[in-house]
């Protein structure tokens, strides 16, 4: 079953006027988590509540996680009912980056069954389009209810070693080319890829203006390049960007859900306790 993707900004701009509407503002920067608060402050789509990726899209990074492991479910449903969502809330999740953090919201609540779509552009389209920002920062209602949250989709490290041996999936990198390829590593203390793993740059969904190419364009890329009779999973630097390829794949027509959350940060760190048990 496919799942809803995006929404433009015009047809947000139309939403705001029903009351049972959520606005996620999820932007975020890898090299300053304190820019997306900022960001926000300076000014957001009305009514939008900004969300802390680092903190509430995440647990805390240990020794043996990638740098953003899920949160812990009861967590995550106190998080979901402190932002006044239940299972008749529409969701609109938006970023400044073409969705690519955005699509970590949304696939984290599209598996609660929550109607959640990705702002197409983000904030920039919003912007681009002459609507309303505002400065305010918003008072939310809790909702009555917790939602059961749990995380399906998620593969687990034991799950990527195991398929060395069974080869029940495909792994596939959306990290940029030269990170796939062990060159100009700025992030993780390992350059390269998971063994086995092929790219597929998520950065390639998006046109010029950061907005998804069309959905039949998309749909002959992925065919073009997907490989016949194999299950696909998808992992990046730390589960975040990961995310933007299953969005996309979805919003292209074809089926996608799975992502190993740990990606290459986890696996890096497997690799040099690797190297130190050599020793």
């Amino acid at each position: 079953m496919l799942l809803k993707t995006l929404i433009s900004a015009n047809e947000l701009n139309t939403l705001l006027e029903q009351s049972n509407v959520v606005v996620l503002d999820c932007r975020f920067y890898l090299t300053d988590h304190s820019k997306g608060q900022s960001e926000y402050d300076k000014g957001h789509i009305p009514s939008a509540i900004f969300v802390d990726v680092h903190r509430q899209l995440a647990s805390e990074e240990t020794e043996l996680s990638g740098r953003h492991p899920l949160p812990d479910e009861l967590i995550f449903s106190q998080q979901l009912q402190n932002w006044g969502i239940t299972s008749s809330t529409q969701v609109v999740v938006y970023d400044d980056m073409g969705g690519a953090i955005a699509a970590r919201a949304w696939w984290m609540l599209i598996q609660q069954d929550i109607d959640v779509r990705v702002l197409d552009g983000g904030f920039p389209a919003w912007v681009r389009e002459g609507f309303t920002v505002s400065t305010q920062v918003n008072t939310v209602t809790p909702a009555e209810q917790q939602l059961t949250v749990s995380f399906p989709w998620e593969v687990s490290e034991q799950m990527v070693v195991e398929n060395f041996e069974t080869n029940q999936f495909q792994l596939v990198d959306s990290r940029p080319l030269d990170r796939f390829n062990g060159e100009n590593e700025t992030i993780d203390p390992v350059a390269g890829h998971i063994p086995g793993a092929i790219s597929r740059p998520f950065i390639a969904n998006l046109d010029p203006e950061g907005c998804f190419k069309p959905s039949e364009q998309l749909h002959v890329e992925w065919l073009d390049w997907l490989i016949d009779s194999h299950a696909f999973v998808y992992y990046c630097g730390s589960g975040v960007t990961a995310c933007h390829n299953v969005l996309a794949l979805n919003h292209a027509g074809i089926e996608a859900k799975r992502v190993y959350v740990g990606s290459w940060s986890q696996w890096a760190k497997r690799m040099l306790r690797a190297a130190k048990d050599e020793v």
